[in-house]
């Protein structure tokens, strides 16, 4: 490898050197979509393996009588390759983007800092291996380490062929400048970051308009695929188990129905199971995989069952390391990669008109400016902070915003929005958005006659508002709503909304029983 990366690269290679001048004149677009296209890959493999895992583990649920999540409606898709390709994307713009610009920028630093050297590439293996432990630190997991495996070595390699320098002006500030749209977006954008900043970005640049709302329909259409590819045993909504040599059938009942109370569903011998509790004399010992995880005293156990599942799921879990690296990715990663498609979409129409520098030029100051437009539409239209006295007439106003910020205090400090005399109007036809900062804040209404208003809101064509009525109906509290929100479980064709509605009967006291 360090022949074949030795400078310059294409006289190792026996290329002729208009062919790497034509390389070299490309836009680093083609690597990062190279690499994006080896991420969809793996990511495809990944999720739709993970899809027949669940599938198998909801069929044995089903068997043995108990509700399954995700329902009948969406257990046949688990088997399709489609929901697999598509919900791949949420690994390829995230983890997949991150690992190939991480291989880039190291070639590049290979390149420019390193100066070629072998004791560059000895750095840089050095920080690939460490990476490859951190990833499977808990355990071996095939899947997040070819990500590293796969993805990094050939992006470095293609970067480091890709070396422009040959090519390069003289003038270091025109080649600088190229880069400087980056930091400072970053830089700006940083200033909007807070809890609420990704609810505002869905409010206002997915939901203000059709692509937007259709990008939204997608996301939530398919997220959940991927999601369940790497969720810690204590994040999934149905887990199972097997309790084997309790020979007391009381205290084999006792952990039954503790395991039940946390959704782990007692299954038969011969289903595979994500844990399996057996009895060591007056301890209790918890498997997975075929291996002993820890064990605990049976009292322990049955006293506090949530806390020891809990201490189960974060032994078992070897994805936490690569959840953290793919939040990560998706946070600079997904804009970075957006930045650099968008840069190539800009450059290449001028490339034939005004030549290379002029068009890269041209398209890293076009960038800079949309990405600033889009900021000052993002921050204008944010919703802002009020005070408390003025939350009746920020109900009256005429802008959603405003609206929306009165509701957001509302639900913050959980008054009762039903003690305001335009919460009536409230519930005439408003944006989506509105709609379901609205039922958020209905969640802590404590009219027993505005139950009924976050039922109809069930029926709301928006998805985010059925979900977040969903939310409200398990904070308050009333059993009535069961037999509607079970209704949804079982009909619905939305994963998401089936777990939202999930949740919500859990939280009205509801229990799996294998007669459902």
């Amino acid at each position: 490898m360090i022949t074949f990366l030795k400078r310059p690269p294409y006289f190792s290679l026996g290329l002729p050197s208009t062919w790497v001048q034509r390389f070299t004149a490309m836009h680093p677009v083609v690597i990062l979509i190279l690499g994006l296209a080896l991420a969809q890959a793996i990511a495809a493999f990944q999720v739709h393996r993970s899809n027949l895992d669940l599938l198998n583990t909801l069929t044995a649920v089903s068997s043995a009588g108990y509700l399954a999540i995700p329902g009948k409606h969406v257990m046949g898709s688990l088997s399709d390759f489609g929901p697999a390709f598509w919900g791949g994307f949420f690994f390829t713009f995230s983890i997949g983007a991150g690992v190939t610009l991480g291989a880039m920028a190291a070639g590049w630093l290979w390149i420019r800092l390193f100066r070629h050297q072998k004791t560059g590439l000895f750095f840089w293996g050095f920080v690939w291996a460490a990476l490859l432990f951190m990833i499977n630190s808990n355990g071996f997991t095939l899947m997040p380490t070819l990500y590293f495996v796969i993805i990094a070595p050939v992006i470095f390699a293609l970067t480091a062929l890709w070396d422009p320098s040959p090519f390069r002006t003289k003038n270091r500030f025109k080649d600088w400048i190229h880069l400087a749209p980056l930091p400072l977006l970053a830089l700006l954008w940083f200033t909007q970051f807070d809890g609420a900043m990704f609810l505002d970005l869905r409010d206002n640049l997915l939901l203000s308009n059709d692509y937007g709302r259709k990008f939204s329909n997608f996301y939530y259409t398919y997220t959940l695929y991927p999601a369940q590819a790497f969720k810690a045993l204590s994040q999934k909504t149905i887990k199972t188990a097997d309790i084997e040599n309790v020979p007391s059938r009381s205290l084999k009942h006792l952990i039954g129905r503790q395991l039940l109370a946390n959704d782990y569903l007692p299954l038969s011998d011969d289903a595979r199971v994500d844990l399996v509790v057996r009895q060591n004399n007056d301890q209790l010992v918890f498997q997975a995989d075929g291996r002993r995880v820890f064990q605990t005293p049976t009292r322990q156990f049955l006293d506090d069952a949530p806390g020891v599942l809990r201490r189960f799921s974060e032994a078992c879990d070897r994805h936490a390391i690569f959840r953290q690296f793919t939040f990560l990715s998706l946070l600079i990663g997904f804009p970075i990669a957006l930045y650099m498609i968008a840069h190539a979409a800009l450059y290449y129409p001028g490339y034939f008109i005004m030549g290379r520098r002029t068009s890269a030029l041209t398209a890293s100051i076009s960038c800079l400016l949309i990405g600033c437009l889009v900021l000052i539409y993002f921050q204008s239209n944010r919703s802002r902070s009020i005070d408390s006295r003025n939350i009746a007439n920020s109900l009256s106003s005429e802008y959603w915003q405003t609206r929306i910020a009165a509701l957001k205090l509302i639900t913050k400090k959980k008054l009762d929005i039903a003690d305001y005399k335009s919460y009536p109007v409230l519930k005439d036809n408003r944006p989506s958005q509105e709609r379901y900062w609205l039922v958020g804040a209905l969640a802590y209404s404590r009219r027993p006659e505005n139950m009924a208003v976050v039922l109809e809101y069930l029926k709301d064509a928006d998805l985010n508002v059925r979900t977040m009525a969903l939310y409200s109906l398990g904070r308050l509290g009333n059993p009535r709503a069961v037999q509607p929100i079970l209704s949804i479980v079982l009909n619905s064709q939305s994963w998401y909304e089936q777990m939202y509605a999930y949740k919500a009967i859990r939280s009205l006291g509801w229990k799996q029983t294998k007669s459902h």
